[in-house]
């Protein structure tokens, strides 16, 4: 029988006249409900001001309709931890570690209360262990989370980092108001993630592997809403270990329904809407970079993927996938590193590309992409106009292979196609797959190049 822990609780809050911090009073709760074998703790309608709270095995967390924890600002309130293969160190709002069935459901809100967190004046890196996140499991197994949403994290939203058995259903994540707004990053196994929604300033459905030792594997999501400012359904970049066997099905990539905050102290900007893709200023809240994002450019191995059944608008290239290389960061690829990335399908793909950028399937020398399948794909492309796509047939292709991965990464040129651009495939088929220009663009470059 599960045991209920609210009526207590809410006591004390009225009492009180609901008190500025109720960190204690509902971690008491949680610890409570664990030490008696597992139950569940309500969160009435109201605002909650909280730290840090720590999920405890066999514990659900009830946000009631109306109810709201807002996460309280200054790093003071919550428990830095530090974590092996980690990018930077953590925190969140709601944190679980190490822990075994737990649950977060309801209807009401966690507010990450992100545009409140600053940024440094010269912001240029990620920063991260500076800002919680929204909601944090780590180490952990059998994990749900239902129906409530996840607004205005400080830093990323939802993050699982080397979990199993998880089921997410119904979730929002609605980010906007910092940098890194990622809205699920995922390094898991046998995760399935249905019904969400995320509209974010970063990733809305992102896998990493950063633990070589942990095998991401068996993750499909489907049935989901990804509007970003960056990409829709990704893997990478952090791709150390082994991700396989994955499913994006049934998503519809959009742009994003607001912009996202300046939160850089001293900028002229700050506390107003900050974007920065002029290519994208004719969408009403710009949009995204790649609705399909795969890479694997970090030595692991990717293999197994498919997206089924998705529409791309808003993105500046629906596809882009990339095997390489990248350098200069601390957990760069050392030199002799080996990757394996296979077996990518793209299936029953429609949409459009918002800017002349073509999408890519790309690899580098010593690291190519292998056995790449499009079928029915249809995307209608912007085209860069007669005097720049005449130019672009003539410029040679970068070489880009230390840079960050990511659809933009071969400017200043433009690709030589104005769909698909191809290179350094071994095995690529293509069936029933359209790239054409929309209705009065002009373009001279062919709509799919396939090189060596």
């Amino acid at each position: 029988m599960k045991h209920l822990f609210s009526i207590g609780c809410i006591l004390q809050v009225m009492l009180s006249g609901a008190a500025a911090d109720e960190t204690k009073l509902w971690q008491d709760m949680i610890d409570a409900a664990s030490h008696a074998g597992g139950g569940c703790v309500v969160v009435p309608s109201g605002r909650h001001l909280v730290g840090q709270l720590d999920l405890r095995s066999g514990v659900e967390l009830h946000l009631e309709k109306g109810a709201v924890l807002e996460g309280l600002v200054g790093l003071e309130h919550y428990r830095v931890t530090s974590l092996p293969y980690s990018e930077g160190t953590w925190s969140a709002v709601v944190s679980a570690i190490g822990v075994t069935n737990v649950a977060i459901t309801g209807s009401g809100e966690i507010f990450g209360n992100g545009s409140a967190w600053k940024l440094p004046e010269n912001y240029g890196g990620n920063q991260e262990g500076q800002r919680p996140r929204g909601v944090f499991f780590a180490d952990s197994s059998g994990i749900r989370l239902s129906g409530f949403t996840l607004r205005d994290s400080a830093c990323w939203g939802v993050v699982f980092k080397c979990c199993s058995h998880v089921r997410v259903k119904g979730v929002t994540v609605d980010s906007h108001a910092n940098a890194n707004n990622d809205g699920f990053d995922i390094e898991a196994s046998d995760v399935i993630v249905e019904d969400c929604l995320v509209d974010s300033g970063d990733d809305a459905y992102c896998l990493k592997s950063n633990n070589p030792d942990f095998v991401v594997e068996d993750v499909t999501i489907r049935n989901c809403v990804a509007r970003s400012h960056c990409n829709g359904c990704k893997i990478g970049t952090a791709t150390h270990g082994t991700i396989r066997n994955v499913l994006f099905e049934n998503i519809r990539c959009e742009p994003p329904t607001r912009d996202f905050t300046d939160t850089r102290s001293g900028s002229a900007n700050f506390g107003k809407p900050h974007f920065f893709r002029k290519e994208l200023s004719h969408l009403p809240f710009g949009g995204g970079l790649a609705a399909v994002a795969v890479e694997c450019v970090d030595g692991g191995t990717v293999e197994d993927v498919t997206a089924r059944n998705i529409e791309a608008t808003g993105f500046i290239a629906p596809i882009f996938v990339r095997a390489g290389t990248r350098t200069g960061r601390s957990c760069g690829t050392p030199p002799g590193t080996s990757y394996l990335f296979r077996r990518i399908r793209i299936e029953n793909m429609r949409g459009r590309s918002e800017t002349p950028l073509a999408s890519s399937i790309t690899g580098v020398d010593g690291c190519p992409v292998r056995d790449v399948a499009l079928k029915d794909v249809d995307i209608v492309c912007a085209g860069a106009g007669l005097e720049m796509s005449r130019r672009a047939q003539n410029e040679p292709v970068p070489d880009v292979s230390g840079r960050y991965p990511e659809c933009t990464m071969f400017r200043p040129s433009f690709l030589p196609a104005y769909g698909l651009y191809v290179d350094r495939v071994e095995g690529i088929s293509l069936e029933n797959v359209t790239f054409r220009l929309a209705e009065g663009a002009e373009d001279v470059r062919r709509p799919i190049v396939i090189t060596k």
